[in-house]
């Protein structure tokens, strides 16, 4: 999910922000709380003198180096799901470092949802948006037209916009004071003692993905020379532009020759590349970094893409694992 942000001159948001959070009390997303089935929280504005905070975002708690290594799940818990109704376990995404699932069902028996993704994209939009603070940390409030969801995210990185999403699917309840609810104790648990993954040898959860390639072999593959975070865990090289680069790092299933995949070695690593679908030049090459838990491995890959070049599996598999040497050359060892 992608949140909204104001774009406006700061005066005007100052008072615009004054005016949110004197309603806030009363509003709540549209909805009396006294007659919500979950465990009434409220959420105190925090920083910028009562009101949301703005320039550069300083905390030491939520800095990409320190939120790459969070087990979102831990965000999402039990104990805290448990103040809304009866949770049960959360479930990771099998594709993801940063991203883990909860449900409850609330004393009414009406089940709820709240999806966490940690590094998620925050544009910048006026519409429909609410603006708070928590905790010191710019929150955005964003309810669907269907009154059962609602995106809440806490902002933790300006440039670029990135931040803790919470996705809440709520049919019969308050979807947007549940968000709150779980975002202020998940803002609470960084600022004091969150869940992390293990600190083990070699992982990849503690690795910059903006660093992880060397500097003159991507600068031969993509010149242009830009780059930035698409989550915590991924990086784009050239953005927007022709070509690019994209390094991710997430966890899943062993890959394998299958879809269409190409088993190929790079320096000893055994790696599997496939071409995109399309008429224009794309491939993926993505190898297994090192075991994660049961079935799971730590998963490294490297994509290029240039839409102005046609299909040429071998000119850009080159391109991509020439990079991806790189990246391997660079990994912490296991």
């Amino acid at each position: 999910m992608h949140f909204v942000l104001f774009n406006a001159r700061r005066r005007r948001i100052a008072s615009v922000l004054a005016l949110v959070a004197a309603l806030g009390a009363v509003s709540a997303c549209g909805q009396n709380l006294g007659k919500a089935n979950f465990a009434r929280t409220t959420v105190a504005a925090e920083g910028g003198s009562g009101g949301v905070p703005d320039g550069d975002i300083n905390d030491p708690a939520v800095t990409p180096a320190v939120l790459r290594t969070i087990d979102p799940c831990g965000l999402v818990s039990k104990e805290v799901m448990g103040g809304l109704g009866t949770p049960e376990d959360p479930t990771a995404n099998l594709s993801s470092f940063g991203t883990c699932r909860a449900k409850a069902v609330d004393a009414g028996g009406k089940a709820l949802t709240v999806r966490v993704e940690i590094g998620a994209s925050i544009y910048s939009s006026a519409n429909g948006v609410t603006v708070s603070a928590v905790d010191g940390l710019p929150q955005i409030e964003r309810k669907d037209k269907d009154g059962k969801s609602c995106d809440v995210g806490i902002m933790t990185l300006r440039k670029p916009e990135r931040g803790i999403s919470f996705s809440v699917t709520y049919d019969g309840g308050d979807a947007c004071a549940t968000g709150r609810a779980v975002a202020a104790k998940a803002v609470k648990s960084l600022h004091a003692s969150p869940a992390k993954y293990p600190a083990v040898a070699g992982t990849l959860t503690a690795v910059d993905p903006c660093t992880a390639a060397d500097t003159a072999a991507l600068n031969e593959v993509v010149p242009h020379g830009a780059s930035t975070l698409t989550t915590f865990h991924s990086c784009d090289w050239t953005p927007g532009s022709n070509p690019r680069i994209s390094i991710n790092f997430r966890r899943g299933l062993p890959p394998e020759e299958r879809d269409g995949t190409k088993k190929i070695d790079i320096d000893g690593v055994s790696a599997y590349q496939k071409i995109g679908s399309g008429s224009d030049a794309e491939c993926k090459i993505e190898w297994q970094h090192k075991p994660w838990a049961d079935d799971e491995v730590e998963i490294a890959s490297v994509i290029y893409k240039n839409y102005d070049e046609k299909k040429d599996e071998a000119a850009s598999c080159g391109k991509a694992a020439k990079v991806a040497k790189s990246v391997i050359s660079k990994l912490p060892k296991p």
